[in-house]
């Protein structure tokens, strides 16, 4: 099995639904499943059961924001200005700023 991708409200969710629940996963699982998440743990609904699971007994990795993955396209087309370029007049066009690209 392979990690599964979070976001960062949602890793603050599980992190805190381990803390309270004395970082017992089992624990964490069976509230998931039988009630819903409220207050800072409330991003936890959004996610299901085998999500959960996976990320707590397999391991989870942030997802990066929509903002790094536009920054690491604009790197990974370095050699190829076309392509930077192209990049820079959507963010433009959208009037999006990109620490690394465009500000």
């Amino acid at each position: 099995m392979t990690k599964v991708l979070l976001s960062k409200e949602e890793i603050e969710a599980l992190e805190s639904a381990l803390e309270v629940n004395g970082r017992d996963k089992a624990n964490v699982v069976q509230w998931h499943a039988q009630n819903l998440w409220e207050g800072k743990r409330a991003p936890l609904n959004d996610l299901d059961l085998d999500t959960v699971c996976t990320s707590l007994y397999v391991g989870y990795e942030l997802e990066p924001s929509p903002e790094d993955k536009v920054l690491n396209l604009y790197k990974f087309y370095s050699d190829n200005g076309l392509a930077r370029e192209v990049i820079e007049e959507v963010l433009e066009s959208f009037n999006v700023q990109i620490k690394g690209i465009n500000c």
